[in-house]
This record gives structure tokens, C-alpha cells and sequence, in this order.
């Protein structure tokens, strides 16, 4: 569901934010998945549309059936970059049908993944020690620094941890796998450094 107003709207931003909710969706789907638009003032709520599944055909009918619906209005959509919540089935989808669109990770959603994995390896009570503390918070920090200063801080992280306590190497390990050196998630997806200023870093604004 959109107005020709806020398809015009989505065409003449370069930055979107896309995300999903289960809780007011009609018992008949599965999701509510909505796109913003971000004006460089505010976030503007601009297409609803239900979805059956959050599968990758899903996904891939929504975007199709969005670019046929502007393509009749004579309405062109080339965003710069799209921001989710990094949901692989929504990643593919995206690079499928906006091939020159970057997609963006949500940085409360990193920040979240971090801590769920402190939690994960029952390492609350170590993070609560000043240093260990500091370095997570270094680790938290990584979506906002120069893209090639990462590895060396992360260097340093691992030590400073490591030196701590090994139990702490878990947490890094999955750092390392899913973020650093051909991680599951591309740098220029979840560093923030080069929109820093050109559009919000979460989803939090929705």
C-alpha cells in the first residue's frame, strides 16, 4: 500500500529503511513489512505491504511487484542505499533486484548480536570488569570507525581479552566469523563510517 505522493517521495530519496513486524500484522499474514524513506529531517513511513512469510520468494515478489507498480506510474526508484535489520532471505533479495543499491546493517542489531553472545557464553559477569567492559565497548564501536583501521583494533581487542580470560576468546571468535575477514556480513555493510551524517545508523528511527 502506497500513494502516488510517497512513491515520489521514496523516488527522490536516496536512502530507505526497511523492517518487519508480526505484532499488528492481520492474522492472515505472517508480517508487516514497511519502507521509509529518510529526507535528511525525518524518516517518512511511505509503503505497507503483508507478507505471508518471510521467505526469499516473499521478499523478491514485494520488490517486483513494487518496481512494475512505478514503472506504470512513470516513476523511477534507484536508492543509494537500503538499511535492514541484516536478514540473509532480505540481503539477497535486495542485491538481486537493486544491484547498485549498498545495503546497510542496522547497528542496534549488531550491537544486539554482540551482547546476545556475551549472554550466549555465559560471560555477563566477566563483562562487568572495567577493562573487559571497555573492550566490548570497543567491539560495539567497530561500525563506526575507518574501514581500515578495524582489523588492528580488533587485534588489540582479541589480546587485551584473551589476555584476560579465554573464555572470552568465544565471543571473539564470533566477531571474527561473522564480521572480520570474509565474515557472513561485508564490511561496507555494517560500517557506518561513510553515511556517517548522510543518513541514521538503526532502525530506531522507524
Amino acid at each position: 500500500f502506497a500513494s502516488e505522493e510517497a512513491l515520489k517521495l521514496l523516488s527522490n530519496n536516496p536512502h530507505w529503511n526497511g523492517d518487519d513486524t508480526f505484532r499488528t500484522s492481520p492474522t492472515l499474514f505472517a508480517r508487516l513489512y514497511y519502507i521509509h524513506a529518510w529526507d535528511e529531517y525525518s524518516m517518512e513511513l511511505v509503503i505497507y505491504s503483508f507478507c505471508e512469510n518471510k521467505s526469499e520468494t516473499c521478499y523478491h515478489e514485494l520488490l517486483e511487484s513494487l518496481l512494475a507498480h512505478v514503472t506504470k506510474q512513470n516513476i523511477t526508484l534507484n536508492p543509494s542505499t537500503i538499511l535492514i535489520d541484516l536478514e540473509q532471505c532480505m540481503i539477497n533479495v535486495i542485491n538481486d533486484v537493486f544491484p547498485q543499491t549498498l545495503v546497510k546493517g542496522c547497528r542496534f542489531r549488531y550491537t544486539q548480536n554482540i551482547w546476545k553472545t556475551v549472554k550466549k557464553y555465559n560471560l555477563v559477569t566477566l563483562s562487568k570488569q572495567e577493562n573487559v567492559r571497555r573492550e566490548i565497548a570497543n567491539i560495539i564501536a567497530l561500525p563506526l570507525i575507518l574501514p581500515n583501521g578495524i582489523n588492528n583494533c580488533m587485534e588489540n581487542t582479541i589480546d587485551e581479552l584473551c589476555n584476560y580470560d579465554s573464555k572470552l576468546e568465544k565471543s571473539t571468535d564470533y566477531v571474527i566469523k561473522n564480521y572480520i575477514e570474509d565474515g557472513r556480513f561485508p564490511l561496507a555493510m555494517w560500517n557506518h563510517f561513510d553515511t556517517i551524517g548522510e543518513r541514521p545508523r538503526t532502525n530506531n528511527h522507524l
